[in-house]
């Protein structure tokens, strides 16, 4: 069941797309013709993700309790920021640049460079590889089914609605259901709906823009440079 649930949440909005980090899965989408563009049931993923080169949005995850977080995301080519709230730390922003990841606390106007070799500390959790996008998203699973349901309007961009159902291969019985919607101009899933044991979840990319502000992706010249360990210190341990 962990390895369903895996699946599900890379499938949805490909962190794969937002936030797995320049994770940009491809997958062929079926010809016409096709049950999953007929808008019958298939038993492979119908829809494309790739994260664009250049955009902008934030990410809101909300839980059926009313809990909800949030994360700004932006992307230019090799460049990347990631920026939330951690804690008694307040924002804390990743900011990734050819040879090089620093982490800031905007409130102190503090940062620090970190390690880029494996097993640095850096704005993202590892997925191990039988859960990687690329082997999840290509993998043919039976017990796996995908529909089109239509398209739908999400905050003015134009998406087109599916329905992935994971069902539990001992019972045969659906296990976890998600709605996905997937804007094929821009390339990727910009909003899912989970619902598992009653349980429901909703990622939402808001406020998607496909022009990114140049300045995001500069260290400030009145922050102070700090060791990672100071950095992580003010904050609730960082991202492991």
């Amino acid at each position: 069941m962990m390895r369903t649930l895996a699946l599900v949440s890379l499938l949805t909005l490909a962190l794969a797309a937002a936030s797995c980090k320049r994770s940009d899965v491809s997958v062929n989408q079926n010809s016409a013709g096709t049950p999953a563009a007929s808008g019958k049931p298939s038993s492979a993923p119908p829809f494309q993700t790739k994260e664009p080169e250049r955009y902008q949005a934030t990410r809101v995850v909300t839980t059926i309790d009313g809990g909800a977080s949030q994360t700004f995301i932006a992307r230019d080519g090799e460049r990347r920021r990631e920026e939330y709230e951690e804690g008694a730390g307040g924002r804390v922003a990743y900011l990734e640049l050819p040879g090089a990841r620093y982490v800031l606390l905007p409130a102190k106007k503090l940062y620090a460079e970190l390690k880029t070799e494996a097993g640095g500390r850096g704005g993202g959790a590892e997925i191990p590889p039988d859960f990687s996008p690329e082997r999840l998203l290509n993998e043919s699973r039976p017990e796996t089914v995908y529909e089109r349901l239509g398209e739908e309007n999400l905050d003015g961009r134009q998406a087109v609605k599916y329905r992935v159902t994971v069902r539990d291969p001992g019972t045969g019985h659906a296990a976890v259901e998600t709605l996905v919607w997937v804007d094929e101009r821009l390339g990727m899933p910009v909003k899912s709906e989970t619902t598992s044991s009653g349980a429901r979840t909703t990622t939402e990319l808001r406020d998607v823009r496909e022009t990114v502000d140049a300045g995001l992706f500069e260290l400030p010249a009145d922050y102070q440079k700090v060791s990672p360990e100071e950095i992580f210190a003010q904050t609730n341990g960082g991202r492991d």
